[in-house]
């Protein structure tokens, strides 16, 4: 009997130590940044059709890169990057949204840029990230999201373009990029905003395109609805009167929505006539991101322009090795990026210029 009890108790002994074991496992993962903690309680919002996909990934200018992508039934998506242990210190969340489209064994993330993000679908549980132009990453590193329990609604805050509307006491707003109408409601009150959407608009009823910075969240439009998304502005940047969501503004060629292709670099312009890979840019409308190719790996990071001024900030690629010529470009690339303090457009020619206004490189809209 006593042997049995003492088999008994190194048993249990065993069981606990073996669970403690699987516990401390997930706990190092949430420590690495394997799990986010959603926006929303995982209850708002959650339909079966609706999935989120969430994982870390490399970052070349931070410890790791958080990413969270909802894809929701009506076909649109949100994105939420948190880039966790930058080298200048800190972190750094951005969202963005559009429409998703699967094509064979590829989702696509379509947010109305040049180059979409896209995924292979590795599994039912599984997506793992691709290259700029949709190819496979050569890479030991985890490129991959897996498919969570819980449906996260993105709330942000990010800023939107969309065609703003009042009309019977109502604000609305259709967003550009996905295409789908919200009721709108503001944090703070400002009748400054429907003053000047009266003067502005074509006609009654008409909408006049805007941008705003805003989140979703969950709400009823009257007792005893249904509950939908509303969108609330927490600040309110422009009209662009005789804009539409396919036609931003004016006809000439803009710093931001413009997809930029290099055409000369100073001291590179032959390695990169023979390399035979462009690099390129495309300053998002919507905020301060900027995304590219580097002539080898993809590149994403940040800006700020002013009216001549221009530089970037928290600049990141993927990590393909980049042999030969590639290689030279890529370097020759990103040095001029990390040099440029102006900028000037003249026709569809975007040139880059330094601190003492010498030139560094050349792009083409296009």
């Amino acid at each position: 009997m006593i042997i049995g009890a003492i088999e008994t108790r190194e048993l249990l002994m065993r069981y606990t130590a073996a669970v403690l074991f699987v516990l401390l496992l997930f706990a190092v993962a949430g420590c690495e940044g394997k799990y986010t903690k959603p926006d929303v309680p995982p209850s708002v919002g959650k339909l079966p059709e609706n999935i989120t996909y969430t994982g870390s990934i490399p970052c070349a200018d931070c410890r790791l890169q958080m990413l969270a992508v909802t894809l929701f039934e009506n076909r649109t998506f949100r994105l939420k990057r948190v880039y966790v242990g930058l080298r200048a210190g800190g972190n750094k969340t951005q969202y963005d949204l559009g429409r998703w489209r699967r094509k064979g064994d590829r989702l696509v993330l379509d947010n109305g840029e040049r180059w979409p993000l896209q995924f292979r679908y590795v599994s039912g549980d599984e997506i793992r990230m691709l290259d700029q132009r949709g190819n496979e990453i050569v890479s030991k590193l985890d490129y991959s999201l897996r498919k969570t329990p819980f449906v996260d609604m993105l709330q942000g805050p990010l800023t939107m373009r969309g065609e703003f509307l009042y009309l019977a006491d109502a604000f609305t707003f259709k967003e550009c990029r996905t295409g789908k109408n919200y009721p709108l409601m503001f944090e703070t009150p400002d009748a400054a905003v429907e003053k000047q959407y009266l003067a502005l608009r074509p006609g009654v009823g008409k909408p006049v395109l805007a941008t705003l910075k805003g989140r979703f969240v969950m709400r009823k439009p009257e007792k005893g609805s249904v509950p939908r998304e509303h969108i609330v502005v927490q600040s309110f940047k422009n009209f662009w009167p005789g804009g539409t969501c396919k036609e931003p503004g004016s006809s000439a060629v803009t710093l931001s929505g413009t997809y930029w292709r290099v055409i000369s670099i100073a001291g590179s312009s032959d390695v990169l006539k023979k390399s035979g890979k462009v690099p390129n840019l495309v300053f998002s409308l919507y905020g301060d991101s900027v995304k590219g190719f580097t002539g080898c790996n993809s590149l994403m990071g940040s800006y700020a322009n002013g009216a001549a001024t221009l530089s970037f900030s928290k600049l990141a690629t993927t990590r393909m090795a980049c042999p030969g010529k590639s290689g030279k470009v890529e370097q020759a690339f990103l040095t001029a990026l990390n040099k440029t303090a102006g900028w000037k457009i003249t026709g569809k020619t975007l040139e880059l210029f330094d601190g003492r206004n010498r030139r560094l490189m050349r792009l083409k809209a296009g």
